[in-house]
């Protein structure tokens, strides 16, 4: 690499300018989102506020055309004039009726008096008639009797005047709320009634979407109470004089007060994803959002189908520079370039990997032979029969026997700790031999002879640690007779095979057992070293193949008992094992 040249990261550098450049387009599109998204929702809130304000202006319109048709009534009928003062029932009667008619010619040219009802005889008759569409006819009688209370209240007032024009007044029966202004003069009373019962489909004609409404007057709400009060519009219209704005909760809500009365007319829009925006704007929102998941899955796609392989076949480097080969994985890279310097790279290690391999798993192989070896010579019963047997001397006071088999645990135990020796001299493992059937007849008290037929020239060779033991100790644990009288007897013989391929030992363990059973004999004679049923066979015949390869042989058969044979190539001589005390 050139002096004065900066070193750039490919990763990091695809990173930057796929950011600069996005970045400028998505501040871009962002932009337009907020501007588009606030503009409609400033819309929606003039429509909204703009439908509730029409609706006001045409209650006050019509509120106004009752009351001028009302004061007309008061001013110049002659029928309301004459019900004013004390008559015949036959006329007051007559004078009613032609009043009743009147009024309903009036309910049909004037569309805003949606009813009327006429108190006369000193206000304790009544005549009503209302305009069924508007106000449900079962309402009408409650109706009434709101409006005869508040004659009679005004009546037992002190103050009360014999004519009067009165203002406009609420009446409420249930949801049923009515505009209703009077007049009154002498004996007689007339209430002409405007219903906000349609308020609803009246602002919800130009609405996109419905609002709940809500009337309140005077601290009492007359209209969808549960909202009111979930809202808590009582409270917050105190402080307002003729319009109400504010956001509650998920409701957008506006109210504004009817002109000379106390009464409040509220719309309440729930908010929601539609409330926000138009389906264009949710639209480029989408695709906003999309471009910004669009741009992080391109650049993990190039991280990950460029970047990361590249990545990994550096480390890769890295290993085989350090000596640490191993095998290249194949990479499922979608370049061809990138698959091309993978599979070269795999040539390279795959023949240091050849060589490797095979020492290793040799190394694996002999460790798992050694640990097999241990694990069979851990035998804590034997030994704590050991203890046993020496406990019960001790209690007897029998100190040579005692000693004696102290003495034989000891060489026994010292044997076999010899865990770093893989071979010991044929004499050496005899003498193990030997100290185990004396152990053995001390602890279990069973008649056990071990004969040995060894010559001389036999004594040094070096054979694999508990070859000759490993079979004793099976006639030991698996011979069975039919009279516990019958002593155990085990022939160890070698001889020297001489060959065109060399010397050879030649080990035959026979005892006069029952021999082995079929099924066993089956497995042990096969050419492996894995079983189930015979695990220190088999660990044997592993650890003469790791020192002998394919030279080693095993022969196992039945002849007046189990026999079992080894012919085992001859080695140098180890160091000595010594087995004695």
């Amino acid at each position: 690499m050139k002096k004065g040249h900066r070193t750039l990261y490919l990763n990091r550098t695809i990173l930057l300018i796929m950011m600069i450049g996005y970045l400028a387009l998505l501040i871009l599109m962002l932009c337009m989102d907020w501007y588009l998204i606030g503009d409609y929702q400033r819309k929606n809130r003039e429509q909204e506020k703009g439908l509730l304000h029409a609706y006001v202006e045409n209650t006050e319109a019509a509120m106004d055309k009752v009351d001028k048709l009302i004061y007309d009534i008061y001013s110049f009928d002659d029928n309301f004039d004459n019900l004013s003062r004390v008559q015949p029932d036959v006329l007051e009667y007559g004078d009613a009726w032609e009043l009743k008619e009147t009024m309903n010619q009036k309910m049909l040219i004037e569309e805003n008096l949606h009813g009327y009802y006429i108190f006369y005889g000193g206000r304790t008759k009544p005549w009503y008639n209302v305009n069924t569409e508007r106000i449900a006819p079962e309402k009408a009688p409650v109706l009434r009797n709101l409006l005869s209370q508040l004659l009679n209240r005004d009546l037992n007032t002190p103050n009360s005047r014999e004519s009067q024009m009165r203002s406009w007044v609420t009446v409420s029966a249930d949801d049923e709320v009515c505009l209703a202004i009077s007049c009154e003069k002498g004996k007689v009373a007339l209430y002409g009634l405007h219903s906000l019962g349609k308020i609803e489909n009246t602002v919800q004609e130009g609405a996109e979407k419905k609002p709940d409404v809500m009337i309140l007057e005077d601290g009492i709400i007359l209209k969808n109470k549960e909202l009111a009060k979930q809202l808590d519009l009582l409270g917050k219209v105190q402080d307002s004089t003729e319009e109400y704005t504010a956001r509650i909760g998920s409701y957008q809500v506006y109210g504004q007060r009817i002109r000379n009365t106390s009464l409040w007319i509220f719309t309440a829009y729930e908010t929601n994803l539609w409330s926000v925006m138009n389906v264009q704007q949710l639209l480029l929102l989408i695709v906003t959002m999309l471009s910004v998941l669009a741009v992080w899955a391109l650049y993990r796609f190039t991280k990950r189908q460029v970047l990361t392989p590249i990545r990994r076949l550096t480390g890769i480097m890295d290993e085989i520079r350090a000596g640490e080969t191993k095998t290249v994985p194949d990479m499922d890279a979608r370049f061809y370039e990138i698959r091309q310097i993978n599979d070269t790279l795999s040539q390279m290690v795959q023949a240091l990997e050849q060589q490797r391999v095979k020492t290793v798993e040799e190394a694996v192989e002999k460790q798992k032979a050694q640990m097999q070896y241990l694990q069979l010579q851990l035998k804590p019963h034997f030994y704590l029969n050991g203890l046993k047997t020496l406990n019960a001397l001790v209690l007897e006071k029998e100190t040579d026997k005692m000693q004696e088999l102290i003495l034989n645990l000891s060489k026994h135990i010292r044997y076999l700790l010899q865990v770093d020796r893989e071979t010991v001299a044929l004499k050496a493992e005899i003498a193990f031999v030997k100290n185990y059937v004396d152990l053995q007849k001390h602890v279990t008290g069973r008649q056990v002879f071990c004969e040995v037929q060894a010559p001389k020239e036999t004594e040094d060779w070096m054979v694999p640690v508990l070859c000759i033991q490993t079979f004793v100790e099976n006639s030991v644990k698996y011979a069975r007779f039919g009279s516990v009288q019958v002593p155990l007897e085990i022939l160890v013989t070698a001889d020297v095979l001489v060959t065109e391929e060399g010397r050879f030992l030649d080990l035959n363990i026979q005892d006069n057992g029952q021999g082995y059973p079929e099924e066993i004999l089956e497995e042990i004679n096969k050419n492996t070293d894995k079983g189930s049923r015979s695990v220190g066979i088999n660990n044997i015949k592993r650890r003469c193949r790791l020192l002998y390869g394919e030279r080693a042989e095993y022969y196992f058969t039945n002849r007046d008992g189990a026999m079992s044979e080894l012919i085992l190539p001859e080695e140098k001589k180890n160091n000595e094992c010594i087995i004695s005390g």
